[in-house]
């Protein structure tokens, strides 16, 4: 049998200097030296963190963050413009061809796990205190849960379309050059993973843990993590419970002035999960350059979003002050070929960082919202109209069964736009991709003011999506082969263990 070839041959340590977040590699060491101490151990969670959110392959794919760029990339709301960057995942042809963006995950996904299961095997022996293993130990299982959630949503199908469909491999004990391959598990194998992970962090990590950077997993990040990965794997109660624990302990949702702040700083109090960008240490900011279409310090303009999308919104939602027809920043009008519907909502700060957000009560409302919806339970509707009354959107009222969890599923396109959900949201509940041709006549009069203040008005063509069927010309469908990320070539190449339990899916025949 081949050996597995995405191995890093030992442990991936990432050793830290004084900065939380700055990293010295080194590979191919000893285990036994590696965890001497529990804050060796610490070392390597903080250094195989910064390696999963900071590791670029191209421009193109910015660290995990690629992959949340890519689902909004691929799904109904994102127009994107003709700049370098996820235009291809746009056309899907990107993640179906087995591109960058394909060969990232993988590498990221298992370089993370592996590092995460030398904690969890060797911790233990470390030198330090029992609370300190504990935590340690615990927020190790919590990231590699998260890891295997990512792969569980992304590279099969919805678990209740087929729970037994071929997803990806797991792995719970260190590997090295010399590993035989695991074969693929299913999808509910993958989640079932993801969740028992989770729940072990949930015992570990101390209530009281107080973390030192909004990027370290306590308490909440792990309720949050779980109330996510139960709603994916349609266990609606303990979606509900997981949910609803997590809200007692924070049901903040943040303010109009913050939401229209450029969502990029951790400090905001809405954000339970967030990754921190200092000046000197900000490779991961770099996605704003996609994300932020409105600032003249940013560059590709790329996520705008489908002029139907702001349709969505009912006057007074403050939201929809933030989407407007608008020429590239910076360029004068006169001269412009487009106009795009510019969503402000990301914007860069003022040094041109910008945090990543992961995780947000917003999103837990609407967890909580769906899973009672399926279970019936009449205060889904409360949930989702508190968040709509946080927005100043017009609430709901008799509505119930499909018929609601089809409001919440709208409502989570409306505010999570942008962070990642578009992909996943049409995989689980196996939806299809909706895009409509929004006509490039007549040309819009936009008004502007040159560079003497003299006000003028110009007819520029408004433009929208451009991408209306899959790579073959056909329409687009749901459970479609376009949606998925795929195994590398090169793995099945050298796992011949690969598809021995669950056969290769039949679309890529």
């Amino acid at each position: 049998m081949r050996k597995i070839n995405y191995i890093i041959t030992g442990l991936v340590s990432l050793f830290f200097t004084a900065c939380d977040l700055t990293t010295i590699p080194t590979t191919s060491v000893d285990a036994a030296s590696v965890f001497n101490t529990t804050v060796d151990a610490e070392k390597v969670i903080n250094g195989s963190w910064r390696y999963l959110i900071e590791t670029f392959n191209t421009y193109a794919n910015p660290g995990y963050g690629a992959f949340l760029r890519a689902g909004d990339a691929m799904g109904s709301d994102v127009v994107l413009n003709d700049k370098y960057g996820f235009n291809t995942h746009n056309q899907f042809t990107a993640i179906f061809g087995k591109g960058g963006t394909n060969t990232l995950s993988w590498t990221l996904s298992y370089t993370t796990i592996n590092s995460m299961n030398g904690i969890i095997k060797y911790v233990d022996g470390a030198t330090g205190t029992q609370e300190d293993k504990d935590r340690i130990k615990g927020q190790a299982y919590a990231l590699r849960g998260f890891i295997y959630l990512h792969l569980a949503s992304n590279y099969s199908f919805a678990i209740d379309k087929d729970p037994d469909a071929v997803c990806a491999p797991i792995y719970t004990e260190p590997s090295d050059a010399s590993t035989q391959g695991q074969s693929a598990a299913s999808v509910s194998e993958v989640f079932a993973q993801a969740i028992k992970d989770l729940e072990e962090a949930l015992k570990l990590i101390p209530e009281n843990y107080a973390r030192p950077s909004k990027h370290k997993i306590d308490n909440q990040v792990v309720l949050g993590l779980l109330s996510r990965a139960t709603l994916y794997a349609r266990d609606w109660q303990k979606a509900k419970n997981y949910s609803d624990q997590l809200l007692a302990k924070n049901n903040y949702l943040m303010s109009e002035s913050e939401y229209k702040s450029g969502f990029n700083s951790v400090d905001n109090r809405e954000w339970i999960w967030g990754h921190p960008q200092p000046a000197d240490q900000s490779s991961a900011s770099y996605q704003f350059h996609y994300l932020d279409v409105t600032s003249t310090t940013s560059y590709y303009f790329s996520f705008n979003a489908d002029p139907y999308f702001r349709d969505l919104f009912n006057d007074g939602d403050y939201r929809k002050e933030l989407i407007y027809w608008a020429s590239d920043p910076g360029l004068n009008p006169a001269n412009a070929p487009y106009l795009w519907m510019r969503y402000a909502k990301f914007k860069f700060k003022s040094d041109l960082t910008a945090d990543i957000v992961l995780l947000r009560t917003s999103e837990i409302y609407l967890i909580n919202a769906e899973a009672k919806a399926h279970l019936n339970d009449p205060d889904a509707i409360n949930k989702l109209n508190e968040l709509k009354s946080a927005r100043k959107a017009q609430t709901v009222s008799g509505l119930s069964g499909q018929d609601l969890i089809e409001a919440i599923w709208l409502e989570r396109r409306k505010e999570l736009f942008g962070e990642g959900f578009s992909l996943v949201d049409i995989i689980r509940n196996q939806r299809s991709v909706v895009r409509r041709d929004y006509p490039q006549t007549p040309k819009i009069d936009y008004p502007y003011k040159d560079a003497n203040g003299v006000e003028k008005t110009v007819a520029i063509t408004p433009q929208g999506h451009r991408y209306l069927t899959f790579p073959d010309k056909s329409n687009f469908t749901a459970n479609s082969k376009y949606y998925l990320f795929r195994i590398p070539d090169s793995e099945e190449l050298a796992n011949e263990n690969l598809y021995a339990k669950h056969p290769k899916l039949g679309i890529y025949d």
